[in-house]
């Protein structure tokens, strides 16, 4: 980029021999989205001389025509709010040794005072700050503009620029306030530029569109600027931008394309009401999810963010959004977060039992921020509970060793997820008595795996248009559910009892591939049959045991079943679990 500059301060000049008076060139960005910055005061001071650039706009610049900039001496850049009377009203001042005719861009980010605006998530200082760097004027191919990438916005994290369609990277790792140090090379035509998660292409966190065959300058510095999510930050205006700085000076602002910021989301049906056992899901107009039922739950996916999702429930044989028997409107998620969404209550709320805790139990879809696609901690498994039973009192979710939700009503949810060891385990529900009502054994066993467990279906179901009877269901962030979780009575044999009861038990090959065999000593119980149940709660074999007196028998043919981890479950003659053992298919 070629940084022009027209005027010297002559009496500088004067006191240099000619071969030191050269001159750096700069280029000036207000790029503060704080108001009290809405214009800025740009002080510049060499040798004691000081100049002022008066009222420059946020995101406007100025390249600085009207002052000399010599090479090799120190030159301080000092920036206070518009119409300043001096630089002693300067909030943040930087200085640095400039080369000789050399090119810089310097420009100001942050803002005065951090408070109420949202931090980093790099954990960077998001207050005023200025920075340079030099810019070289020409590129290798004299037919591509050159680009230099600035991150300039404060509440977004580190990520990388992709010119759309391209093999390589533009600027890789760039957090707020860095700044690319070398030059990008992209066709004089218009492009899409994509600022992505770090290291992951098809995550765009946002896109802009620039016709680079229209800016008139061989070298751009593209600068990324406003809010990634503005709402949350001071007044809410500052939508993110790209500004391309041109070399006269001028700023071409792209505006965010519409849709290129998301969030992740899942969606799971929870809602009990009979006439909603099966139904289509519309965002924003389209079908999104087609014949979702009861229990079920969508794989996470990509949804619109920074602006309001409508969610359109219609019955499942509907053809256009036209078709929906009602629609709600969520706040606008949050850019690069991750969201459970889930359907829950009733059509109509007249014709159900009420909220034992006064809540209102009318459909809704319930928001919960912070879900997880895969545990936080490496070797643990993730679980998070949550109450969303209309009629059920308040209830705590607890194994023996770990409550997940304590004394929660319906609607709540745990604010966390918790952190365990993988296994196969018994959550217990319990009253407000500290009695349990029944245990749901869990199989949380997984490479890093995270789990959303449900309250779900009508405490009283007689009294809940014969709706489904209340119990505990296990999701995964793949869109798998076990709704057949097997049930425990308290009082009666425990998880940890059954697999305690597997002791005993020879079961090979492990893993298995062909054939499982399994011998069990009969003491004290009838061994009768024998089930084999798949992590997300389906039998997938099932048989009888033979024997003599001593001892019960089975082979298993499990060559068409595939490779995975299973549980081994086995009933007496009345079908009472009497011990079960985790099981390893692999081929």
């Amino acid at each position: 980029m070629r940084l022009r500059i027209a005027l010297a301060a002559a009496t500088l000049f004067a006191a240099l021999s000619p071969a030191s008076a050269q001159l750096s060139l700069f280029t000036f960005l207000n790029n503060s989205p704080d108001p009290a910055y809405a214009t800025a005061d740009l002080y510049v001071t060499q040798a004691g001389i000081v100049s002022k650039v008066e009222d420059i706009p946020f995101q406007g610049a100025n390249n600085l025509n009207s002052i000399a900039v010599f090479g090799d001496i120190d030159v301080t850049f000092a920036v206070a709010p518009g119409n300043s009377i001096d630089a002693s009203e300067a909030k943040v001042e930087y200085t640095f040794v400039p080369g000789a005719d050399k090119g810089y861009m310097v420009m100001v980010h942050g803002v005065s005072n951090a408070t109420g605006y949202v931090a980093n998530p790099d954990a960077k200082p998001i207050t005023l700050k200025i920075t340079s760097f030099e810019v070289v004027p020409y590129t290798a191919d004299p037919n591509k503009t050159g680009v230099y990438f600035v991150h300039g916005v404060s509440d977004m994290e580190t990520g990388d620029f992709w010119f759309r369609g391209g093999s390589k990277v533009a600027a890789a790792g760039m957090g707020y306030t860095s700044n690319a140090t070398a030059v990008a090379a992209t066709d004089r035509k218009a492009v899409t530029v994509d600022f992505t998660k770090a290291g992951d292409k098809s995550k765009a966190l946002a896109s802009f569109s620039v016709d680079f065959g229209t800016l008139a300058s061989s070298v751009v510095v593209c600068v990324t600027s406003g809010f990634k999510t503005p709402s949350e930050n001071g007044n809410g205006k500052d939508t993110m931008a790209l500004l391309s700085v041109l070399e006269d000076g001028r700023v071409v602002r792209s505006p965010l394309l519409a849709g290129s910021q998301t969030s992740r989301i899942q969606l799971v049906h929870n809602a009990a009401d009979p006439l909603a056992t099966v139904v289509d899901v519309y965002l924003n107009g389209t079908k999104a999810f087609d014949n979702v039922s009861f229990r079920k739950a969508t794989p996470f996916s990509n949804v619109p963010a920074n602006t309001p999702l409508i969610i359109g429930i219609a019955p499942a044989t509907s053809t256009a959004y036209k078709d929906t028997i009602g629609t709600i409107t969520l706040d606008p998620l949050r850019p690069g977060r991750t969201y459970s969404l889930i359907a829950t209550g009733v059509l109509d709320s007249t014709k159900f039992r009420r909220n034992p805790n006064g809540k209102a139990i009318n459909f809704q879809i319930a928001v919960l921020e912070g879900a997880l696609e895969a545990s936080s901690e490496s070797g643990k498994s993730a679980v998070r509970t949550a109450h969303f039973a209309t009629d059920a009192p308040r209830v705590t979710i607890a194994s023996s060793s770990t409550t997940y939700a304590s004394n929660v009503t319906y609607g709540d949810a745990a604010a966390a997820y918790t952190l365990v060891a993988p296994a196969i385990d018994t959550l217990w529900v319990s009253g407000e008595d500290g009695k349990r009502i029944r245990g749901y054994v869990c199989d949380l066993r997984g490479q890093n795996k995270a789990f959303l467990a449900l309250a779900s279906g009508f405490f009283v179901p007689d009294s809940n248009q014969t709706g489904p009877a209340f119990k505990l269901i296990l999701v995964e962030p793949n869109g798998s559910v076990n709704a057949t979780l097997q049930e425990v009575d308290p009082g009666t044999t425990s998880v940890e009892e059954l697999l305690d009861a597997s002791a005993t038990w020879t079961v090979g090959p492990v893993p298995a591939r062909e054939l499982l065999r399994i011998e069990i000593p009969v003491v004290g119980a009838t061994v009768h049959a024998y089930e084999l149940i798949s992590i997300t709660g389906q039998v997938v074999a099932r048989g009888e045991f033979t024997g003599d007196a001593g001892s019960a028998r089975a082979s298993i043919d499990v060559s068409g079943i595939s490779s995975g981890t299973y549980t081994l479950r086995a009933l007496n003659i009345d079908a009472t679990p009497i011990g079960v053992r985790p099981i390893v298919i692999q081929r």
